[in-house]
């Protein structure tokens, strides 16, 4: 049995439709307080353990890779297609052994020099189950992954077979079977390789990380404190156009929301709660992301209670009036589906029981036998519209199926942390976005047996086959069809809830643009900077 790569995500969505900025008080930029150098300030969301992408794979730990490391290959940001970052090349005949060539020249900002070995140590290192890596279950798809990661007991091994270091620039990946899209997953930041200084003791490093991007620390970051960094000079690319960039960590989203209205901060994603009045609250300084639409669901706790029989999990979706949901989430609308409008190879309306039908729900929740005892509702208590948006779930499932509902708040670092260890016992909120332009993305992590983010732990053998069947398939259009199919198969099984889907809103300071590519995403890091 596998293990999985758990983000967290208690209601935050991940990967490509991304967080918020901000620039030290609309004077960051040419001024003597900055030295004269243009200077973005960055707001994001819950403090982390460690700046080390590897160890933690929350959003705000991957935003800050964004600045300190690269990956080896990303979407090209007006056309959509792949393109090669660190990355020479990525090559297959087959489709499971792929050979990478890194591009010469790159460097830690140790100075040590970015090689083959690098990846294929750290990959190990991340994939070893006793280290308690976060992004582990990324690399699940390569040989020998069980060995690191068995049902019981210690591993044997510390390698993985299908990692093999060709020379300094090149190594070889085989995986356990065909998967045609893997060289777009590689632009994920969790992919990245650590310094070998770093692997010799990687929790000596967790605040004064050594990365290759085209930022690095200024001075060793103290947890709670902001995250200055300044150029990374040995940086071989063209690099973003601040000079200096900070991250802010905030719990609260509202507090951020705040410190921009003051002027302290140029960029933050626009909370929940201020969906209505942003545009009131700070004309002219409001946009709505371009990227793909992230999606908010109810993951029900498919193996415990009345949760096991799909009937009931079906009962509580058509319980759900999601016109009416979307009420508290200004510019969102209803999902009709399992994964992002934007893609290839979604379809509207494959999720028939994402329409409110209350005496469709009484029916098949009567046949299921009732709802014993006490619905949970989890939310995350750190965000104030959270509680509000659980209630107003609790209330349709109390008032249409006559379900008794209790509310669990908890800090979102702490439910996410649950989820992520599959000890949440009631309805969860969350959040995806996918990592990779792919409806295969929206099926694996959440759906799949071994998935990401599939914290309640859902298995269905016939849905993986069908994965794995697309997956093989070297035309994408064929391999389309295979995942509508499990698709279909989650439509039926229900073991996600699809709510609504909403772009990130943001604001920004005159003069700070964040990059905004409805394929590249959007990402402070790139800013133009004008002022």
């Amino acid at each position: 049995m596998r293990r999985s790569r758990h983000a967290a995500h208690a209601v935050t969505a991940l990967a490509v439709a991304v967080a918020a900025t901000a620039c030290s008080s609309g004077s960051g930029s040419d001024d003597g307080a900055s030295g004269g150098k243009k200077s973005v300030v960055v707001a994001t969301k819950n403090e982390i353990p460690a700046i080390n992408p590897a160890k933690d794979n929350s959003s705000t730990s991957i935003q800050l890779a964004w600045a300190m490391w690269a990956p080896l290959t990303d979407l090209d940001q007006k056309t959509g297609k792949l393109k090669y970052v660190v990355a020479d090349s990525v090559t297959s005949k087959d489709a499971r052994t792929w050979t990478i060539k890194l591009k010469p020249g790159w460097t830690f900002t140790n100075g040590e020099k970015l090689t083959a070995k690098a990846f294929v140590d750290t990959w190990n290192y991340t994939a070893y189950a006793p280290h308690g890596y976060k992004n582990n279950g990324f690399f699940s798809r390569i040989n020998g992954y069980d060995d690191l990661n068995p049902a019981s007991g210690k591993p044997k091994k510390t390698t993985m077979s299908g990692l093999k270091v060709i020379n300094d620039l090149t190594f070889r990946v085989t995986l356990d079977k065909a998967f045609s899209p893997y060289p777009t997953t590689l632009m994920y930041y969790g992919s990245v390789a650590l310094a070998p200084e770093v692997l010799k003791d990687p929790d000596a490093y967790d605040h004064k990380p050594i990365g290759y991007g085209p930022y690095k620390l200024k001075s060793q970051w103290k947890a709670g404190q902001p995250v200055d960094m300044v150029r990374n000079k040995k940086y071989p690319l063209k690099g973003p156009e601040a000079d200096q960039l900070t991250y802010r960590l905030f719990s609260n989203p509202e507090t951020a929301y705040n410190e921009f209205l003051a002027g302290s901060v140029d960029y933050t994603i626009v909370p929940d709660t201020k969906s209505d009045t942003y545009k009131k609250d700070a004309p002219g300084k409001g946009a709505v992301s371009k990227a793909a639409v992230n999606m908010t669901y109810l993951a029900p706790p498919v193996n415990s209670g009345p949760y096991k029989d799909p009937k009931v999990r079906r009962a509580l979706s058509l319980a759900l009036d999601r016109k009416a949901l979307t009420k508290l989430r200004a510019g969102s609308f209803p999902a009709t589906s399992f994964t992002a409008p934007s893609l290839p190879g979604h379809r509207e309306n494959t999720c028939d029981a994402c329409t409110l039908d209350v005496a469709k729900a009484k029916a098949l929740l009567k046949q299921a036998g009732g709802f014993p005892g006490t619905l949970k509702m989890y939310y995350n208590s750190d965000d104030p519209g959270q509680r509000v948006f659980a209630e107003a779930l609790g209330n349709m499932w109390r008032q249409n199926l006559g379900i008794k509902v209790a509310y669990v708040g908890k800090p979102a670092l702490d439910l996410s942390g649950l989820f992520s260890k599959g000890k949440v016992d009631g309805m969860y909120l969350a959040g995806w976005g996918h990592d990779y332009p792919s409806v295969e993305d929206w099926l694996t992590p959440i759906a799949g047996s071994h998935g990401d983010v599939n914290g309640a732990r859902y298995s269905n053998p016939a849905l993986d086959k069908l994965i794995d069947e697309g997956n093989a398939l070297a035309d994408p259009a064929a391999a389309i069809k295979k995942y509508q199919a499990a698709e279909d198969l989650e439509a039926e099984q229900m073991p996600m809830i699809p709510l609504y889907h909403k772009p990130d809103a943001y604001l920004h300071s005159p003069g700070v643009d964040p990059l905004d590519s409805p394929y590249a995403g959007l990402n402070p890091v790139w800013s133009t900077v004008s002022r």
